[in-house]
């Protein structure tokens, strides 16, 4: 609970940075910029708030292109998804944005030049990651558009900026406009566990029963281990120079329970320092510890969670 100091102060809430395990720090990343208490909605002004007063060490929130430069922290491409309105968000301009109420709440949407503006003078060691929802390929004006919107937050020394996009292609242009841009990269629409029943890529459980288009998939003529080598290895060097690779859970566990561990594979066969991130560890998940667990035995940097307080109790006596 938040201390209060005489009549007017109020102390935010302690927020937990990391968890400890097996001797070592593991980041937990604030999802949406969420900490779990309930208090805010998602990629809100106030959540962000929240997070930053209560010292967390790694945030992320979701991006959307309006139609008139700047951008909307909503994970969707739909107004109605998480917001008042209804529309295209990358029809809509801030103005008409700002109008709208978050759903399920009285704060209106926020933009990436509002919380460009909290963050340029954060002075605390912060990661960043600004996740581009977008997978529509992007011109170099498109590009350019967002390195010009990231450049008050990439100028803080306190912060590290990290750029994450399930569309590797627009990740490739970043890099070739700017070598100096951290990026991150899920290749989930390549492999993936077959988690649910949605319509999307990849779109075959392939013979060894994981979400891959790839031919190699289509008959078992390999060993499980040996056919997750090949995928990881190729799949990780999509994006040269890529810091951080974003995993998620299932696919985490389905591949251990395989006897392939692609956390430390992806880091040796890399060679080289990179961050990678188990995602999305809940605590009100069923099985939620033994996840736990298993990813950090696994080896993970980094944990995103909606539920940064009670992954953090639930994670007492492990390790």
């Amino acid at each position: 609970m938040a201390r209060v100091l005489g009549p007017s102060v109020t102390v935010a809430p302690a927020l937990p940075a990391n968890l400890t395990y097996a001797g070592r720090q593991v980041t937990l990343k604030y999802h949406k910029l969420l900490s779990g208490l309930g208090r805010h909605p998602p990629n809100s002004l106030a959540a962000l708030r929240e997070v930053l007063d209560g010292g967390a060490a790694a945030i992320e929130f979701d991006i959307q292109p309006l139609a008139d430069g700047d951008y909307a922290l909503l994970h969707d491409g739909r107004l109605e998804s998480e917001t008042t309105g209804f529309g295209a968000v990358d029809r809509t301009v801030t103005r008409a944005l700002k109008a709208l109420r978050l759903r399920g709440s009285d704060e209106p949407p926020t933009t990436l030049s509002e919380v460009a503006a909290v963050l340029a003078s954060h002075r605390a060691p912060l990661k960043v990651q600004v996740d581009c929802k977008e997978q529509r390929p992007w011109s170099e004006a498109d590009a350019r558009r967002l390195l010009k919107a990231l450049e008050p937050i990439r100028r803080n020394p306190h912060l590290r900026v990290v750029v994450g996009c399930l569309a590797d292609w627009n990740l490739r242009l970043l890099r070739r406009l700017d070598p100096t841009v951290v990026v991150g990269l899920d290749f989930m629409l390549y492999l993936d566990s077959p988690v649910d029943d949605a319509i999307r890529l990849p779109t075959r459980v392939n013979a060894y029963g994981y979400l891959d288009d790839h031919p190699v998939g289509y008959r078992r003529a390999l060993p499980v281990a040996d056919y997750l080598a090949d995928r990881v290895e190729s799949l990780s060097m999509m994006v040269a120079g890529a810091e951080e690779f974003y995993l998620r859970k299932e696919f985490i566990l389905q591949a251990l329970g395989d006897g392939f561990n692609p956390v430390v594979f992806l880091r040796e066969r890399l060679g080289r320092p990179v961050v990678i991130d188990a995602w999305t560890v809940n605590a009100h998940h069923p099985g939620a510890r033994d996840e736990l667990e298993a990813v950090l035995r696994a080896g993970v940097d980094q944990i995103t969670t909606d539920t940064a307080t009670a992954l953090a109790a639930l994670a007492e006596g492990l390790g």
